[in-house]
């Protein structure tokens, strides 16, 4: 479960927040990380989810994170894109595409 630490590290996450996020203890997190123990199945998809990868990945059963359908809530700002998006034609949705892609890279 070398893959844990690691992904912690680029999220940007401490021990503690990270076990917040999974509903777990600090504790666990830091045995799971030194491979003293290892998590549940449960805990494996809430560690995928939460690090947007796939189980395998976080498993090391693969070096690529896939493809994911990660399931969570979205921001009214996102809900409020969406719903620009939806009402465009295809011309204006790639339209859109295109200056979203243009405000990322700035």
């Amino acid at each position: 479960m070398l893959r844990i630490k690691q992904l912690r590290n680029e999220a940007n996450l401490s021990q503690r927040a990270l076990a917040a996020k999974i509903n777990c203890s600090q504790k666990s997190v830091d045995l799971w990380e030194k491979g003293i123990t290892e998590p549940k199945a449960d805990i494996i998809v809430a560690l995928a989810n939460v690090f947007e990868c796939t189980c395998d990945y976080l498993l090391e059963r693969e070096d690529d994170l896939g493809s994911v359908n990660v399931m969570r809530e979205l921001s009214e700002s996102e809900k409020e894109i969406l719903g620009i998006f939806d009402k465009l034609d295809k011309k204006g949705q790639a339209e859109l595409a295109n200056y979203g892609r243009y405000l990322a890279t700035k």
